[in-house]
């Protein structure tokens, strides 16, 4: 090959070879703020179906090529239910429009008993209306909550209608393949940005 042409061809490379270098550096060394599981857990063994506050019934993989952020609490729930999707929804807006469309927030209720259709509706989307609630019967939630890892249990209790619920309040946050990569204890969530940074690392995942 002429060394002209082989300059010329450098010149061309170079730039791709430089761009390919970066984005695998960025990938491979990004540190996310939640904590990151080393082996994530495939959708396989996190799916489920339940009932969103619509009526409609949807599964984990009806949010296939979205970043999904879900959440387990209650209607009633005193402090960290609304402190935390009130941080989730702050998450959500200072994100693109474009972005937001590849993101879905989902509250699933450890209070089926309780938590209606009609009241996980006014509540999930008081904080956004992109958001989604969803029940099942006490078995269906028992079931899902196992498979994440999420404990709860009634306390305080006065009456079949009058208790507390003592839960796990962690965020979960899956890749769009459905694989779980990232959680975040209570509180956690708080750290707008940096829980943005982590959202937009996922959705380029």
């Amino acid at each position: 090959m002429p060394k002209k042409t082989l300059w010329i061809a450098l010149l061309v490379l170079l730039p791709l070879v430089l761009a390919g270098g970066l984005y695998f550096l960025t990938q491979e060394t990004y540190q996310p703020y939640g904590t990151r599981l080393l082996n994530p857990r495939p959708v396989d063994t996190l799916d489920f179906t339940l009932t969103a506050h619509d009526g409609s019934r949807k599964s984990l993989r009806d949010f296939e090529g979205k970043v999904v952020l879900i959440f387990f609490g209650f209607v009633n729930c005193p402090d960290v239910c609304p402190t935390t999707l009130l941080e989730l929804s702050k998450v959500y807006k200072a994100l693109t429009p474009a972005e937001q469309q590849r993101v879905q927030v989902l509250l699933i209720t450890v209070d089926p008993e309780r938590d209606t259709l009609q009241k996980l509706a006014s509540y999930v989307t008081f904080f956004d209306k992109s958001f989604i609630g969803l029940t099942g019967s006490p078995e269906e939630i028992a079931a899902v909550a196992k498979k994440y890892g999420v404990f709860y249990q009634k306390s305080g209790v006065k009456s079949p209608t009058e208790y507390n619920v003592d839960h796990t309040a962690t965020v979960f946050a899956l890749d769009p393949k459905g694989s779980l990569r990232l959680i975040y204890g209570s509180g956690r969530a708080a750290e707008t940005e940096r829980v943005v940074r982590d959202v937009r690392w996922l959705l380029r995942g």
